[in-house]
């Protein structure tokens, strides 16, 4: 089948207007790209982000009327925020190949390798994680998480109880467990996500070390490294709680940071850990620290 491809970029407040209208058109499917260049998640609490332009496209049947759509489209959200428009022929594809076709391994310093279920791993690797790309984040492609698996794989966790917050997919709590964990505790918000780290858990056969909570509290002093990729935001509000996780001269990871946030976490983080430079892949950064001694 082919498809006649809609792209409209409009206001962020526009949006849910716009989308409403397309799918009474009933609009196969609906996506979203950015229309400008700042990061959408420095408000973690919002329950749905959009850039302040964003480009809005739907797959819509061919033979449906334009000129009706497009009046409804103005009538809407106004002629002035329509800030650019195209429209174009998609024709039938493997949808499901063309996605597949898109992640392949993704190897960490020749030790590591994150390999979804459809292709092979190189030879030669030693720590072999399973994992197809799903709702959760983490798949290892983006820079923030590969900064963590490159860290786990210079700093192997062997004998260590590890804490994932804001676990994912799980991808770092079972790359930890694989790498010789003792155990590893998964903590995420999204129930998604602990469905995610559970399956993935046990596609991997760390189930027997990888234990999954929803919002839970592993209590004092139970790890001995904590690892969350999550923002700057939560990072912030998390961190004296993080502290309390740790045994002393236990060892913290953090990314999900833009490059020009790592100043305020450096800040917050001094007070309870000797704080290492920072390492940067492209705009994005990592911190590492070591837990200071608890004063009595």
């Amino acid at each position: 089948m082919t498809w006649l491809r809609l792209s409209i970029s409009c206001p962020q407040e526009y949006l849910d207007d716009l989308r409403g209208l397309l799918e009474s058109f009933s609009a196969a499917s609906i996506s979203y790209t950015p229309g400008s260049p700042e990061a959408v998640f420095d408000d973690p609490t919002a329950v749905q982000q959009y850039w302040k332009i964003t480009n809005l496209t739907a797959l819509l049947d061919p033979d449906i009327d334009m000129d009706i759509l497009m009046a409804c489209v103005r009538n809407r959200i106004g002629t002035q925020n329509i800030l650019g428009y195209q429209l174009d022929l998609l024709k039938d594809e493997d949808w499901e190949g063309a996605f597949k076709a898109g992640f392949g391994p993704v190897t960490i310093k020749d030790t590591l390798c994150v390999c979804p279920s459809w292709t092979e791993a190189p030879e030669g690797i030693a720590c072999l994680v399973k994992l197809d790309p799903g709702l959760a984040f983490g798949t290892g492609t983006h820079e923030t998480t590969s900064l963590c698996l490159e860290w786990l794989v210079d700093n192997p966790p062997k004998l260590k109880r590890v804490i994932d917050y804001g676990c994912g997919s799980g991808i770092l709590g079972i790359t930890a467990a694989k790498l010789g964990a003792k155990s590893v505790t998964g903590i995420d918000i999204d129930p998604q996500a602990v469905t995610a780290s559970i399956a993935n858990a046990e596609k991997n056969e760390v189930q027997d070390k990888f234990f999954i909570l929803k919002q839970g509290n592993p209590g004092k002093h139970s790890a001995d490294i904590l690892i969350a990729n999550i923002l700057l935001e939560p990072l912030l509000l998390l961190a004296g709680r993080f502290n309390s996780y740790l045994v002393n001269d236990g060892r913290i990871v953090l990314s999900g940071l833009l490059a020009n946030q790592v100043d305020d976490c450096l800040g917050c983080y001094s007070d309870w850990f000797d704080m290492s430079d920072p390492v940067f892949k492209n705009e994005w950064a990592m911190l590492t620290g070591v837990k200071k001694m608890d004063l009595l």
